[in-house]
């Protein structure tokens, strides 16, 4: 597996830290750098055990869920499909022994932005057909989905802080570009992941 936190983000030069002042209604973070592992198998009572016993975490099973464990958080992606995403440097990776299950790097593949703030759910109705509403996407709650006609993995962690998006990579720019345009009514903040030494511009 390829060291993460080396692996140059597609949208470097891009999500570049800009100040919208303190009523900023939408705030910008790119998550970088992340790993991200996809993980398949039978989710039968012993694969659910093996995935605990390796990761932490129960295996969401329920359709549109997500678990969260020491690591990372657990995405529901389909009927034997989950994302696992950590942060650079955990001990989630594609060479844990888990019976049954396949596991996949995917970490180049996508890129990941919160999205936070009092418009954030005003900002993505801009381009995306789900209906946000806290009681409709309580926390936890992932799909997929297209924002943009971009295709994405729409994420609210169990925290409630807004939502994650992941990306295809090579929509990277394109899908930058929508989020700054859709958030700009509203002030856009973008913040720098941490470790950039960027500065913020105005």
């Amino acid at each position: 597996m390829a060291d993460a936190t080396i692996r140059r983000s597609a949208l470097a030069g891009l999500a570049v830290p800009l100040s919208a002042g303190s009523g900023a209604g939408i705030t910008l973070l790119e998550r970088h750098p992340l790993v991200m592992i996809n993980l398949r198998g039978v989710a039968d009572a012993a694969f659910c055990d093996a995935v605990r016993a390796a990761c932490g975490a129960e295996l969401p099973v329920a359709p549109n869920t997500s678990g969260t464990g020491p690591c990372g958080e657990i995405l529901k992606l389909g009927p034997d499909e989950w994302l696992l995403v950590a942060d650079a440097g955990a001990a989630w990776s594609e060479k844990m022994i888990i019976p049954g299950a396949t596991l996949t790097d995917v970490s180049h593949a996508r890129v990941a932005v919160r999205v936070k703030g009092a418009k954030t759910r005003d900002m993505l109705a801009k381009g995306c057909a789900i209906d946000l509403h806290p009681r409709q996407f309580p926390p936890g709650t992932c799909v997929q989905t297209a924002i943009a006609k971009i295709n994405v993995i729409l994420h609210q962690p169990q925290d409630a802080d807004g939502f994650v998006l992941y990306a295809p990579r090579s929509f990277a720019g394109s899908f930058w570009h929508w989020l700054t345009g859709s958030a700009a009514e509203f002030g856009c903040h973008v913040i720098a992941p941490p470790g950039d030494g960027s500065m913020p511009r105005r």
